[in-house]
């Protein structure tokens, strides 16, 4: 299979990264006491919380990748300047917070282990902004790619006409509470992996067709 029909599926697998990193977690979260977190520390260690975080995290590593893909593509179907920018700038954020996001989920378990911290404090303190990053931070920059591919796919024709349709009200439900932005997140861009995979690049037929002059006899 061609890189054109394998780079969109870097969608897909940095989505599956941050499920599987939510997965893996079982740590405790919420308000627990104090004693509840450091017999948890004690009786699993924090080899699972490490590959929750590295999971997270690689999974926005390859959702940078994803975004250059995107902006590749608004711009070989001949997407305006500004709408390739924006939905490039937006996707590649939404990869750099589940980075971000992926590193302060290990956070409480890398002050344990490394500096000695109080289970409990480096749970209190830390928690929150992972959370705020994962589900807010992602949750609009999610947004804000799905409305601009929707945008660029409008004009273009980049996705199949369905998908861009769905993707008005995706991009508005991404945004509505803490379940539901992950939930369409993933249901309308593994959407757009796969039919990215399955459409040739708008432009590229064109261009092959353009190496081909027919000189005059």
């Amino acid at each position: 299979m061609s890189e054109n029909k394998l780079a969109p599926l870097s969608g897909l697998l940095g989505i599956a990264g941050v499920i599987t990193g939510l997965a893996l977690d079982n740590a405790p979260h919420g308000n627990p006491s104090d004693a509840a977190v450091v017999s948890w520390f004690a009786e699993h260690g924090v080899g699972r919380w490490f590959a929750s975080s590295a999971a997270i995290s690689l999974g926005g590593i390859a959702l940078l990748v994803f975004a250059a893909v995107l902006g590749d593509r608004a711009e070989r179907a001949g997407a305006g300047r500004l709408s390739t920018r924006v939905l490039t700038a937006a996707a590649t954020g939404w990869g750099v917070c589940t980075v971000l996001g992926g590193a302060l989920w290990g956070a409480p378990a890398y002050l344990v282990k490394l500096s000695d911290v109080h289970p409990t404090a480096a749970l209190l303190y830390l928690g929150g902004p992972a959370y705020a990053v994962l589900v807010a931070a992602c949750a609009f920059a999610a947004a804000l790619t799905a409305a601009a591919l929707t945008t660029a796919s409008w004009r273009t024709g980049i996705l199949p006409r369905w998908l861009t349709v769905a993707g008005i009200p995706a991009s508005l439900l991404m945004l509505t509470n803490v379940l539901m932005p992950m939930l369409v997140i993933t249901l309308w861009f593994v959407a757009v992996s796969i039919a990215l995979t399955r459409r040739t690049p708008v432009a590229a037929v064109p261009a092959a067709e353009a190496e081909y002059v027919e000189l005059p006899l």
